[in-house]
């Protein structure tokens, strides 16, 4: 499956998501999809955000060090908006967007159980 394809599922089968990004470390989106375009510019809420996503990593570092408590995922929710971010490796992580009423747990587990295949694409 494609980077898209996998996007698509995610976004498709979640109620509310709007948007699904795949983006590398620096914030640079490498395939996105979204589901109603206008809407959310995912890639631009990804690269505003990369700062918090990379202290988030510096703070779970600093708390668990070297014994596998690396951060895999974060979850910001604003007035207008909730942000998944799930780590795919070191360079490369996945964001979904919804709706402030979306089903968030429905996208993690979709992203959780499509996670091989994320990584598998990579």
């Amino acid at each position: 499956m494609t980077f898209r394809e996998i996007l698509e599922r995610v976004v498709q089968g979640t109620p509310g998501a709007l948007a699904g990004a795949i983006m590398a470390s620096d914030g640079i989106p490498v395939d996105e999809y979204v589901r109603d375009e206008g809407r959310v510019d995912l890639a631009a809420l990804a690269v505003e955000f990369q700062r918090v996503l990379d202290q988030s990593r510096k703070v779970a570092g600093a708390l668990y060090g070297g014994s596998g408590g690396g951060l895999e995922e974060l979850v910001l929710i604003t007035s207008g908006h909730q942000l998944l971010f799930r780590q795919l490796d070191d360079d490369f992580f996945v964001a979904i967007a919804l709706e402030p009423t979306g089903s968030l747990g429905k996208a993690r587990y979709l992203v959780r159980s499509l996670l091989r295949d994320l990584q598998e694409a990579l």
